[in-house]
């Protein structure tokens, strides 16, 4: 479980090509970069440097401001010379064009008291690579006014502010977008990250529970027109930082991962030295690296200057934690984790011979297929973290996952922790008799989360 784990793999999995696609990146609170390929970049509400989420180095043509505040209002730390969209004055609707792009600034309420609380909020609603995005600052009203409405309908991306106390908090925002938005997207922004944000807001999973439909998504997402959702979606971002973090089997960027499970960090790990774990328990650390998730070090399995492997702490609940990569005792990289009680990835499958699946060596219907995989969650009896699975009593997961071939359901006959290893979780199936027959016929487990395919090969 080392080198072989690439970052052109998980690079790939975030890769997107087409006409018309616009790149969203979450720097923190509520400053979005927004680029059109091809067309200009817009940066929202940049922060001061004190909210604790750096500028990006990428140059804006425009930047805009929805009101006066510091984690809103810091034009002049972004690269280049943009045009300033100021709602700060703004106390009529106006329209304006800046780097070919048109926007409407529609004046509205940091409060439900007309401002008398906290000020004016300036909603920005802007047209970008064929989408239709508007961005509602520190909205704080109960509903939108038939005068906002007006200039609010039919939108592709609304970044909705979800943290409370200083604006509506989630419940208001899932109202708002049940009632009067419909966006096809609600991106959801101005809560507390582990990187940073103010210690009153809310942090995950508050802001993510009242919608059914929230799908958590990576730092950076591009889309298209024709790849939007059908109907609303709520997304989750991750913050952007010099790491990612990914389940070590799937490499699915933004997905979270469970507790217990087997993570990798991507990042440039200055200091760092390629090192493999050569005995159990597994060290807190390899050579002079050490990752620490919400600051404490954690069981490694391989190290470099590009990845660590590492487990999660089995004793997280559902969370967004702070990771550090640390070479020498020095940081050299920082990523946002985010922990659900059930994750899973698939990593390889074995037929009844023992012998790894394969086009060669395929499963036959009717005999035992076993997965190996990982983001089982919890299991009894529980395992320390680091620690070998015993082989007696068996660590089983405290529910059964649901496991199709070729989209036809197996029956599972063990769900628990490969004996002899770390967060390696193992899941025989019986192969259905009904199952496809070819060289890459679909696995798919699905345990909270729904994981990676798995082509496995069916004689």
């Amino acid at each position: 479980m080392g080198s072989g784990w690439g970052m052109a793999a998980f690079l790939a999995l975030c890769a997107g090509a087409g006409a018309q696609t616009v790149r969203i990146t979450w720097i923190g609170q509520a400053c979005f970069v927004v680029q059109a390929e091809g067309g200009p970049t817009v940066i929202t509400d940049p922060p001061a440097a004190n909210v604790g989420f750096p500028l990006p180095s990428t140059p804006a043509e425009v930047t805009f401001v929805t009101h006066n505040h510091g984690d809103h209002n810091n034009t002049a730390g972004v690269r280049g010379s943009p045009t300033v969209v100021d709602g700060r004055p703004v106390t009529a609707r106006a329209e304006m064009t800046a780097a070919g792009l048109p926007f409407v600034l529609i004046p509205g309420f940091h409060d439900n008291t007309n401002g008398s609380t906290r000020g004016a909020n300036t909603i920005i609603r802007w047209n970008q690579g064929g989408l239709r995005f508007a961005h509602f600052g520190d909205y704080g009203q109960d509903e939108l006014s038939e005068a906002q409405l007006a200039d609010l309908r039919d939108l592709d991306v609304a970044f909705l502010p979800a943290g409370g106390f200083f604006t509506i908090d989630a419940a208001k925002v899932a109202e708002l977008v049940s009632r009067q938005l419909r966006p096809r997207v609600a991106i959801l922004m101005h809560y507390r990250s582990p990187l940073g944000g103010p210690a009153q807001l809310a942090t995950f999973p508050a802001v993510a529970a009242p919608f059914a439909t929230a799908v958590n998504k990576p730092a950076t997402v591009e889309i298209r027109r024709e790849t939007l959702p059908a109907s609303t979606e709520a997304w989750v971002f991750e913050v952007a930082s010099d790491a990612a973090v990914v389940n070590a089997a799937s490499f699915t960027a933004g997905a979270p991962v469970a507790p217990g499970a087997l993570a990798s960090v991507f990042g440039s790990f200055s200091g760092a030295q390629t090192a493999i774990a050569g005995s159990l328990p597994l060290p807190r650390l390899l050579g002079e690296t050490e990752v620490r998730v919400a600051g404490t070090p954690v069981p490694l399995i391989y190290a470099s200057p590009s990845q660590v492997n590492f487990q999660v702490p089995s004793g997280l609940g559902t969370s967004q934690s702070e990771v550090e990569v640390r070479a020498g005792g020095q940081r050299v990289g920082r990523a946002s984790l985010t922990v659900i009680p059930r994750a899973p990835g698939l990593f390889v499958a074995a037929n009844q011979d023992g012998r790894l699946n394969s086009a060669s060596n395929p499963a036959r219907r009717g005999q035992i297929l076993v997965l190996y995989a990982t983001g089982q969650g919890a299991v009894t009896p529980a395992v320390e973290d680091g620690v070998a699975a015993p082989a007696g009593p068996l660590a089983v997961t405290a529910q059964t996952p649901e496991v199709t071939v070729g989209a036809r359901r197996a029956a599972v006959r063990f769900s628990g922790l490969a004996p002899g290893f770390v967060g390696l979780w193992q899941i025989n199936i019986e192969t259905p008799a009904e199952a496809p027959l070819g060289a890459s016929v679909p696995v798919v487990v699905v345990h909270g989360g729904t994981s990676n395919v798995l082509p496995v090969a069916i004689q």
